[in-house]
């Protein structure tokens, strides 16, 4: 296997996948941080009395949805009304909006995204990235690099299933960068005839911000963005010789996870590196993608490569993702080595 360097200087095809890491070193709230937040809002007794000591963000609206599906008309369930119900989701949904639309730097996610755009020459340029936060389209406009993500119009962009399905070119030129958002995002909002479109106005009279991983969207029509962008992922692993990276994820998503075992089952010029902030992380990694020999995974002070996990000597946690980009520059602009002993690679 080619060592790390080399994968990461060399013109490929390339791919990333990108988890709430990549928000947290931008300065953005991960989701155990919102999961704190959302608890301290969320102050309905008999809702609490619904919750296990373990549930995040992500199973706490898993819930509100249940709820919603469940009760009707007068129905309750633990007393709780669809009224009540509803409020708790804006509630829930107001929280994270306001936490995730404050103004940070992502001045390391342009240097990703101009690194993406030079690494992958004329091939396609995929993004899947797991957070709702706005961090990636402020880091491709600001470099005027071209991206699409299966919404099209100008006024209130529409979502045109068909057109994440297109690897040919038909809908946008192959060499634009593909964002696709896997569990939504702040601006994809849902009006109250089901249409899902773009609106970046926050005042809105539309209803639903689509921006939770919640059991709506594994229930939801074809049509719908969170569906369309995991068979986009799925596809995307399965053809040519292909390098994913995979920066921030704690592989606590099992559709997710699905969908990477999938591509190293099928795709055997398929090659995984993961970039994990610590050994907890590394560990889960191992658990989940551990039997297949093109998986190499980083973290501080371990890493795991052909099926082996050792010591890693390292100067600097590459699994942390800003020092993941110092890594890039040193490569690609100042064609400088890796800090990381090599042979340790």
């Amino acid at each position: 296997m080619e060592n790390l360097l080399e994968i990461l200087a060399t013109p490929k095809q390339v791919g990333l996948l990108m988890g709430a890491g990549v928000s947290k070193a931008c300065g953005l709230p991960n989701v155990e941080d919102l999961t704190k937040d959302v608890r301290k809002k969320i102050d309905n007794v008999k809702f609490n009395e619904l919750l296990e000591d373990e549930d995040n963000v992500e199973t706490i609206l898993n819930k509100v949805q249940q709820l919603k599906t469940l009760i009707s008309g007068d129905k309750k369930i633990n007393e709780l009304t669809i009224d009540l119900v509803e409020t708790i989701e804006k509630d829930i949904k107001e929280t994270i909006f306001k936490k995730l639309s404050i103004q940070t730097p992502f001045d390391k996610l342009s240097d990703l995204v101009i690194w993406l755009n030079f690494i992958n020459g004329e091939n396609q340029k995929e993004v899947f990235t797991l957070n709702y936060d706005l961090l990636v389209e402020n880091a491709l406009e600001k470099n005027s690099l071209p991206y699409f993500s299966g919404f099209i119009g100008n006024v209130k962009p529409f979502f045109m299933a068909d057109s994440v399905d297109d690897f040919t070119g038909l809908y946008v030129k192959q060499s634009w960068t593909k964002l696709w958002k896997l569990h939504g995002s702040l601006n994809f909002k849902k009006s109250k005839t089901k249409q899902i479109f773009i609106e970046n106005n926050t005042n809105s009279e539309y209803e639903d911000l689509l921006i939770y991983p919640s059991m709506d969207k594994y229930l939801s029509s074809r049509k719908a963005p969170f569906i369309a962008y995991l068979d986009r992922f799925r596809k995307y692993l399965l053809n040519n010789e292909k390098v994913l990276l995979i920066l921030g994820y704690s592989f606590s998503d099992d559709h997710v996870n699905d969908i990477i075992i999938n591509g190293l089952n099928n795709n055997s010029r398929l090659s995984v590196f993961a970039f994990c902030y610590d050994e907890k992380t590394l560990n889960k990694c191992i658990d989940v993608l551990g039997k297949y020999p093109n998986i190499s995974a980083y973290s501080d002070k371990q890493k795991f490569v052909n099926k082996t996990k050792s010591k890693f000597k390292s100067s600097t946690n590459i699994g942390d993702f800003n020092n993941f980009i110092t890594v890039v520059n040193s490569l690609v602009n100042q064609n400088k080595p890796m800090k990381a002993d090599e042979e340790n690679i």
